[in-house]
């Protein structure tokens, strides 16, 4: 029997890799990046749709309340994957601050889930 192809969300693969990167670094590197990627999902992205849909483009079809009606939804994604990306590396900081060996595959997958599911409450 062949493997099932099972197709991972893009957040959640986003999730992923900042819990693996926080893991393998130091307390400081955990903090820094987990500072850096929530500044850029919760500030800096929406803040740039927002302003690519408020600027009217000449020769598309889609005006500027239509964009924003198509991304206004869809910006709160973004700012809860800042939110959980910000507590990995919160999390992360402490833990590697306060125990020296890196985290196991159980870990992460346990922080992760705990990541989006604090992410969507904190929202």
């Amino acid at each position: 029997m062949g493997r099932r192809y099972r197709r991972r969300n893009s957040s959640s693969s986003i999730i992923s890799d900042t819990v693996y990167v926080s893991s393998k670094l130091p307390w400081w590197g955990a903090l820094i990046f987990g500072t850096l990627t929530f500044t850029v999902f919760y500030f800096i992205i929406p803040a740039w749709f927002s302003s690519r849909a408020a600027v009217p483009t000449e020769g598309t079809l889609f005006t500027p309340d239509i964009l924003e009606a198509i991304i206004a939804p869809r910006i709160h994604w973004f700012e809860r994957i800042g939110i959980a990306c910000g507590l990995v590396g919160l999390f992360f900081c402490v833990r590697n601050y306060l125990l020296l060996s890196h985290a196991g595959y159980r870990e992460r997958g346990v922080v992760g889930i705990l990541a989006r599911l604090f992410g969507r409450e904190l929202n």
